[in-house]
C-alpha cells in the first residue's frame, strides 16, 4: 500500500468507470428515446379537453410536443440523478 494505483488497480477502476457510465447513459436513452415520448402523445391526448392548454397543445406538431416533453423529462431525471 504506497498510495500508488498498480496497473491492474487501474485497469479494474477503468473498468468500474466505464460500466458505471454505461449504465447511467444507457437509462438515459431509454428514457429519451421510449419512454418521454409515450408519455408526450399521451399527455397530448389528455390535454384535449382542458381550457386553454389544450388548445396551445393540440396546435404544436406531435414532433414538437414529443422533442418538449422529451426535454422535460431528462431535466426532471437529471436533477433526481
Amino acid at each position: 500500500m504506497d498510495g500508488e494505483l498498480d496497473r491492474e488497480e487501474f485497469v479494474k477502476f477503468i473498468e468500474q468507470i466505464t460500466a458505471e457510465t454505461f449504465n447511467v447513459v444507457s437509462q438515459g436513452l431509454i428514457i429519451a428515446l421510449i419512454v418521454a415520448p409515450t408519455v408526450a402523445i399521451a399527455t397530448k391526448k389528455a390535454t384535449e379537453g382542458v381550457p386553454g392548454v389544450g388548445k396551445v397543445v393540440q396546435k404544436l406538431p406531435t414532433s414538437i410536443y414529443a422533442s418538449l416533453v422529451t426535454l422535460a423529462v431528462m431535466w426532471v431525471n437529471s436533477d433526481s440523478s
